[in-house]
């Protein structure tokens, strides 16, 4: 597992290596339609994003990457709700316009990165029972386990996963 890195570290180590901002404006590019110069601001605001935040990254690429992917999805439904191309506005990027859809995505990005943390077992059990809405006896049927501590090691795994994100 790597050492967690701060959000200033990320931004240096991932945005000013011209390889990898070239493949995520071409991620961008691939998946939305998104122009270079498009891109490249939605680049410039993900790295003031993180700078803004002082909190520490475990995978500093994931991080980074889910980031620059929301914004490119903001401004792609955007675009789409109006139905022709528009340029990037200062509503679209500037994180305190849309409070409530930031707080969401920080929320699951946060999940997201204590799920990492926990085993392979712990989440396939919380995604049976939570995400798939298996009954306890259906995820143990379906993990191979005994039907009687399913419900204890559910448990255990939500308070890995809650010490995890504190």
């Amino acid at each position: 597992m790597e050492a967690p890195q701060t959000t200033r570290q990320v931004v240096e180590t991932v945005l000013l290596d011209p390889h990898e901002r070239r493949k995520l404006v071409a991620f961008a590019h691939a998946r939305f339609g998104i122009g270079t110069e498009d891109a490249e601001d939605l680049l410039q605001e993900t790295a003031l994003e993180l700078l803004r935040q002082r909190h520490y990254v475990h995978s500093p690429q994931g991080y980074l990457f889910t980031v620059f992917r929301m914004r490119c999805v903001r401004l792609y439904r955007a675009r789409k709700e109006q139905g022709r191309t528009v340029e990037v506005s200062e509503a679209l990027l500037d994180p305190s316009s849309q409070p409530a859809e930031l707080e969401k995505s920080d929320k699951s990005l946060a999940i997201r990165q204590a799920l990492c943390r926990i085993s392979s077992a712990c989440r396939k059990l919380l995604a049976s029972h939570y995400i798939e809405g298996k009954s306890l006896r259906e995820t143990a049927t379906a993990m191979a386990r005994a039907a009687t501590g399913v419900g204890n090691t559910i448990n255990r795994c939500l308070k890995r996963l809650r010490a995890c994100m504190n």
